[in-house]
């Protein structure tokens, strides 16, 4: 045995963004027996390497991008099951200084560059193994190989060791091995009518639930079709993990049908740009590591959507299960300095302002952010995304502000802020009413976001924070309840304030607004709506009174029509016991209206709502107002589109409603019927809201926001 300890390798990790430096490293290894070289190009990787692999020393770039090895530094040495190992930190420019900055954050040595492994080495205690590490490690190197499993079978192995409870997706001919493997595992195959609507689905589930949802594709137009659902998770931040089939690589780039690989149609490379992490799976021994990578990639840091692609010789190899463990942990600390100095001056603010974007929606900090609100006695706007995260029925709730927001959150602000406290929303367009400049706060505007690439891309702020939502307000309340509330709690210009229209007067027809007030009271008080784009979203934004953080399910980062019904379908699935409702328009509806078949053969209680008045609403009013002439964008060939009558043709229960009152006579079908119900709501398309005009508000001279002297504190 002690032989054996003495012979076995040292693990030593490299972490360096330059691939020649690592080239140059893997040559120097060869030569050095002591030596078990592992090798990653980014900090996330690095990580992850530290989680599963446990070297024994990590040797780190101070330079990064994204983040600098001080930070890998600190995070390695701040976990008590990483503290052990030991941390050099290298840098070209290696000077006193920055070897002071080193050992402050905990590394052993700090070295210049290029690495010399024996320098590298020379400070580290020799890293004699112990007995029991010794057994750890004869477990792992002398253990007897596991059988080999198909590639296929151990992929969705690993889906369902990870907690996937169903997979969304059209079966082909190159994701076949997925869609086989999967008639074996208790893994639910939601099969929908088209790649963009098993997308849509996926994102409602990951949406309603936080998990990582999963969508099974075939390559060629399978992939192509799924890019604007890939596109729509990326700018809403939703894990889900496309898995593409591939043809085989042996015939890769020689012109076979449906060939998407670098040699074809570069599917990865165009995924590139909408996705956390898109990689090919090159050969069958990669194929555990590059799903666990996957997985743990679109569910770390600011969640967001991953793709890999599979061919099929991949898929079908036999490969050996990897014994692989452990799990990465990145611990989030707050500055006290800074927690402190926003609770200073939150508390010292006259007039403060909270805006809370749907990245408060993770577990717990909805009831932080209710708990901080109350301990300052500061209203609540939140974003059109983010409604719900604060309950509209609360005494410092203003409503929403952005687009189809209230009059009552507009009046709050611009009847002047000092402070605003923006969190868990990247301050877009369609969050801020069109970048008003009145966010900016006369005296300051604290930007919280666990993604830094969001901050400072239309507002300056005076403070930019780097963090999650839960853990930021977790800090301000741990602080906040040391020190008595100021003030009665008391309801800010009356709650929310809606806008006061007229009811329809045209026969056979009903107003948008009492038709969603008439859906909210005909439905639970815990219905779960998704919510499409169009007129209709600016309706149920500012009539719905929503109270629940996940009640309200609408993906505005990308926009795309079509979306409501897959995420119905996806959100359904998640909270089986709970009524889930998409309110869409019958644009809308045309696009994904064949979802409403795989609700059918799923068996799966959705109401549809189809807002119905015959045309493009949003776009042929946006035509006529830009360019002073009205363009014709009808949806159906003679009249409204029939819509009771598409619902029906796919074994849907359908009812048409047309004036206040008749869908109350409808609630015993809404409450009991097994399967999906589609309502065809004839709307009056003369009522419209009250809206700013979105194409004025983006003009340079409507975007400037008030100048900022004082220099941002940036936090991570």
């Amino acid at each position: 045995m002690q032989d054996r300890v003495d012979q076995f390798p040292r693990r030593v990790l490299i972490v360096d963004d330059d691939e020649l430096q690592l080239r140059a490293i893997t040559r120097l290894a060869r030569r050095e027996p002591r030596v078990d070289l592992l090798l990653a190009s980014n900090p996330i990787d690095a990580l992850l390497t530290v989680g599963t692999r446990r070297p024994h020393v990590v040797i780190l770039d101070v330079f990064m991008p994204g983040m600098d090895g001080f930070e890998v530094c600190r995070r390695i040495k701040s976990n008590p099951e990483t503290c052990d190992i030991h941390v050099v930190l290298a840098s070209a420019v290696m000077d006193p200084a920055l070897a002071d900055a080193a050992r402050l954050a905990g590394a052993t040595h700090a070295i210049g560059k290029p690495i010399d492994l024996d320098i590298a080495f020379a400070e580290i205690p020799t890293a004699r193994t112990s007995t029991a590490e010794m057994a750890a490690v004869s477990d792992v190197h002398f253990h007897e190989p596991a059988a080999p499993v198909r590639g296929a079978d151990l992929l969705v192995s690993m889906l369902a060791d990870a907690g996937v409870e169903c997979v969304f997706g059209l079966p082909g001919g190159a994701i076949s091995p997925i869609h086989d493997a999967l008639l074996d595992s208790p893994i639910r195959t939601i099969t929908t009518r088209h790649e963009a609507g098993a997308m849509f689905a996926a994102a409602g589930y990951a949406h309603a639930t936080g998990k990582l949802a999963v969508v099974a594709v075939t390559s060629g137009p399978g992939a192509l079709n799924s890019m604007t659902g890939l596109a729509s998770a990326w700018c809403d931040g939703l894990p889900v993990l496309l898995l593409v089939g591939e043809v085989p690589r042996a015939a890769h780039g020689k012109g076979v049908l449906q060939d998407g690989s670098a040699h074809g149609l570069q599917l990865v490379e165009m995924a590139r740009h909408v996705t956390k992490m898109a990689a090919e799976i090159a050969r069958p021994s990669a194929l555990a590591h590059i799903v666990r990578r996957a997985i743990a990639t679109a569910l770390s840091g600011k969640k967001g959507p991953v793709m890999l692609t599979l061919p099929i010789d991949v898929t079908t190899a036999m490969v050996h299960p990897p014994r692989v463990g452990g799990a990465v942990t990145v611990g989030e600390t707050m500055d006290p300095e800074i927690l402190d100095e926003l609770v200073d001056l939150l508390r010292s603010a006259e007039r403060p302002l909270i805006l809370a974007g749907s990245g408060i929606r993770s577990t717990g900090a909805p009831a932080r952010l209710r708990r901080v609100a109350e301990l300052l006695r500061c209203p609540v706007a939140t974003t059109p995304k983010g409604k719900g995260v604060f309950p509209e029925n609360h005494p410092l709730s203003l409503g929403v502000l952005g687009m189809g927001g209230h009059q009552s959150t507009r009046a709050y602000l611009e009847s002047g802020v000092d402070v605003v406290l923006a969190i868990g929303t990247s301050l877009g367009d369609v969050a801020t009413d069109g970048f008003t400049p009145a966010l900016q706060g006369s005296r300051a505007l604290i930007h919280v976001d666990i993604d830094s690439r969001q901050i400072g891309k239309s507002y300056e702020p005076t403070h930019a924070v780097v963090a999650s939502a839960a853990e930021l307000l977790g800090g301000l309340a741990e602080r906040l309840e040391t020190v008595p509330a100021r003030g009665p709690l008391r309801a800010i210009i009356g709650g929310v304030e809606r806008q006061r229209l007229a009811s329809s007067l045209t026969p056979n027809r009903i107003a948008s607004h009492d038709a969603v007030r008439e859906i909210q009271r005909a439905l639970p008080s815990d219905t779960i709506f998704t919510v499409d784009s169009g007129e209709h979203f600016m309706f149920a934004v500012q009539y719905l009174e929503t109270r629940q953080p996940d009640g309200f399910v609408v993906m505005t980062g990308l926009g795309s029509m079509g979306q409501s019904i897959g995420a119905a379908i996806g959100a359904q699935l998640a909270h089986p016991t709970r009524t889930v409702a998409a309110i869409c328009g019958d644009g809308c509806f045309a696009m994904n209206a064949f979802e409403i078949a795989t609700a059918v053969a799923e068996r799966l209680p959705i109401r549809v709502f189809v807002f119905n008045d015959g045309v493009l609403g949003m776009v042929e009013k946006g035509h006529r107002k830009v360019y002073g002439r009205r363009a014709d964008y009808p949806t159906g060939p003679t009249g409204p589109l029939d819509v009771c009558a598409i619902a029906r043709g796919m074994g849907a229960r359908t009812l048409l409603i047309d004036d206040v009152g008749q869908l109350a006579d409808a609630e015993a079908l809404l409450h009991d019927f097994p399967g999906p119900v589609v309502v065809d709501v004839r709307i009056d398309p003369a009522i419209v809201m009250q809206s700013k005009d979105r194409v004025a508000a983006m003009t340079p001279m409507s975007i400037a926001v008030a100048p900022v002297t004082d220099r941002p504190r940036a936090v991570n």
